[in-house]
């Protein structure tokens, strides 16, 4: 079986030796480099995720700031859609407004046209009445020769009215 003989004894004891300065000069330096190295890991995993979570925010950040400028980019078309109606509006009163106004200056020309030719049209029968009364008066004729040239007039009158001339 198993003999006992000094250089056992001698093992163990070496065994034990070793061990007792591998603990006290390796052992403890190398968990402390393990710790050391854990706690650099979990330092390293912990300033990850809040540089994550900070980039996460400020993504969401992004995000508003891009929905805002949409937001108010419409604002700003619809504003100058808006203003542009508005000054199309008043564009189309205003060249309303100057129709009119030509249309009325138009209808006053008209009525100072028509009423000039109405004070011609009156000259021309005070003139011709006195052309039949001077011929009237120079022919001295009766009274059935006066009616006739009388009526003669009034029709050629009558006929420069209908034929505008």
């Amino acid at each position: 079986m198993i003999d006992l003989n000094g250089t056992l004894l001698f093992q163990f004891l070496n065994f034990f030796v070793l061990v007792a300065i591998l603990a006290k000069f390796a052992y403890k330096p190398i968990l402390k480099t393990l710790e050391d190295r854990r706690n650099k890991i979990a330092s390293d995993l912990n300033n990850a995720q809040a540089a994550r979570d900070a980039a996460e925010k400020m993504k969401a950040d992004y995000q508003e700031q891009i929905k805002n400028a949409h937001a108010e980019s419409q604002a700003i078309i619809d504003k100058a859609v808006k203003q542009a109606d508005k000054e199309a509006q008043a564009q189309l009163a205003s060249v309303r407004a100057q129709i009119t106004r030509e249309k009325e200056v138009a209808q006053a020309e008209i009525i100072n046209e028509r009423e000039s030719a109405i004070r011609e049209m009156r000259n021309e029968v005070v003139t011709l009445s006195m052309a039949v009364a001077e011929k009237l008066l120079k022919n001295n004729i009766n009274t059935d020769r006066n009616e006739k040239l009388v009526h003669d007039c009034i029709a050629k009158l009558d006929m420069q009215k209908v034929t505008g001339r």
